[in-house]
């Protein structure tokens, strides 16, 4: 009885002066090499397969794999892990060629880097439902100006995430793209136009925005859940819409500290 009153004790003791193990995660918001087309605003594609993208990709993931990261999560569905797995484990045994994807070209590149056993599916999609219905109830209630505003908005963030890639090195892009204001610019397209459209009426506005979150909530929900006690370091691999939400929601949960990329690529 008294090892287990010891046990107890040694375990309150810790708790109590705030060292438990929290598992830190660098959340890296990407552009679509791609353009798989799921998205209304997307990126002019470029050549990530030429030797420049290419010699840029392994100096972007040589820079991530100082972390010694235990995982590393990508923006695909769960229910893809088998596949998934299989790939990656013909391209650890040089059996395939990783296509024109951030998943792979980061995702696999980077977990081959780390000596990962697999790469880890977290991706639940919901699709957006709403948007036709939107478009007749901003012009049934004079709210078309919302999403006139939202198209130059999201236009104007597109073309200078495009004028960046094309002057610059893809760890320069992604070091921009997830500055906290950037963040905050892709977020206020949700919030500062979709969400008033139909307020106080039908609010389809803010319906499409809650299946936004939804998804996002899914997504951190895959996370938390495939994350283990033993994970000191995880690396999460998604499209750059995502990262505010889910930067939010991994900050209030307290066996997470959330890591700056600015601070991991220096």
């Amino acid at each position: 009885m008294k090892i287990i009153t010891l046990i107890c004790a040694l375990a309150l003791g810790t708790i109590v002066s705030g060292q438990i193990q929290k598992t830190k995660i660098v959340l890296i918001g990407t552009i679509h090499f791609e353009n798989p087309h799921t998205d209304q605003f997307e990126l002019e594609t470029d050549n990530f397969l030429s030797a420049k993208r290419q010699n840029e990709l392994e100096d972007l993931t040589n820079r991530l794999s100082r972390t010694k990261a235990s995982k590393v999560m990508i923006e695909r569905s769960i229910d893809k892990q088998q596949s998934t797995d299989s790939l990656y484990s013909l391209y650890v045994k040089d059996r395939y060629k990783i296509p024109v994807s951030e998943r792979e070209q980061i995702g696999f590149r980077l977990a081959r880097k780390l000596k990962l056993n697999r790469v880890n599916c977290v991706d639940k999609f919901y699709g957006m439902t709403r948007d036709s219905l939107m478009a007749a109830t901003a012009k049934e209630n004079n709210q078309l100006y919302l999403l006139n505003d939202l198209q130059v908005h999201a236009k104007a963030m597109i073309k200078d995430f495009d004028d960046k890639l094309k002057n610059g090195t893809i760890t320069e892009v992604l070091q921009y793209i997830n500055r906290p204001e950037e963040l905050k610019r892709n977020l206020s397209i949700y919030l500062k136009y979709i969400a008033k459209v139909g307020a106080g009426k039908n609010f389809v506005g803010a319906e499409s925005v809650s299946e936004w979150y939804l998804r996002n909530l899914a997504i951190y929900s895959n996370i938390i859940n495939q994350v283990e006690p033993s994970d000191k370091y995880v690396i999460l691999i998604f499209g750059q819409g995502h990262i505010p939400i889910l930067k939010h929601l991994l900050e209030n949960n307290d066996n997470f500290e959330v890591v700056e990329l600015k601070n991991v690529l220096q």
